[in-house]
């Protein structure tokens, strides 16, 4: 059996998971896997005050980090430990996936950052030139192709029209209502995104080793896990039942 997490290295592991966005309350809900707190070391917490924990500051023995793969074995070898009684490990698997998605967003960040813009913003120009020419869309069907509000879309746009990255123009068929659209030099930093894009992606799959036949097949296994919408967790008055 693998040994137990420390508090450190849960605290910690906990505050990279933190960092997703944009993922449905089911998938977060699974971070509350990490092991329940276990018996302090002393070590752990040396050094720190007490006001010092609420504001989350990192204990003052550093650890090495764990690496993902070894977190998340853990966790479900800590689980099946606790309760044998039940099959976690599908949930332990959508953990991985979790983690997945955080790196690749770190990865967009990134990329955002090289050409001048937030992760949003970049979302906003790459849905916008993979419409295809003339590169313009309603404000609604950009909000709900990237899943954020009208007003979340509202400031994106704002700040690209300020950069130069697009224009309001109104619609042909509806003189009422507007279109954005991708500039010159929003279409030279949406193809520049993308193909940064490409480029990183195809990287980390070379890393990871898998082949082309297990991407496809991990491509299948996550149509069929999107395609899974309709199953709630049970509920009392409201909330989720306490035991009695």
């Amino acid at each position: 059996m693998a040994a137990p997490l420390s508090n450190a290295l849960v605290w910690k592991r906990s505050q990279e998971l933190a960092g997703a966005t944009r993922q449905f309350d089911g998938v977060r809900l699974l971070r509350c896997m990490v092991p329940a707190p276990l018996a302090r070391d002393e070590g752990d917490w040396k050094g720190m005050k007490k006001s010092s924990v609420s504001r989350r500051a990192e204990p003052a023995i550093k650890q090495p980090p764990t690496p993902d793969s070894t977190l998340y074995d853990d966790i479900e070898a800590a689980w099946l430990a606790q309760r044998p009684d039940l099959d976690l490990a599908a949930a332990c698997t959508l953990l991985r996936l979790e983690r997945v998605n955080q790196l690749h967003e770190m990865r967009l960040q990134d990329i955002a950052k090289a050409v001048g813009l937030q992760t949003g913003e970049l979302y906003v120009l790459l849905a916008l030139r993979r419409s295809g020419k003339p590169y313009e869309l309603r404000p609604t069907d950009l909000f709900r192709a990237l899943l954020v509000t009208s007003g979340a879309m509202t400031k994106r746009v704002a700040r690209l029209q300020e950069g130069g990255f697009v224009l309001r123009v109104s619609a042909s068929d509806d003189g009422r209502s507007e279109l954005v659209r991708l500039t010159a030099k929003g279409l030279a930093t949406a193809d520049r995104g993308i193909a940064e894009v490409a480029r990183v992606v195809e990287a980390v799959t070379e890393a990871s080793g898998l082949t082309k036949a297990e991407l496809a097949m991990l491509d299948r296994c996550l149509r069929k896990l999107l395609a899974v919408r309709a199953v709630k967790a049970p509920k009392k008055s409201g909330r989720l039942a306490a035991a009695d």
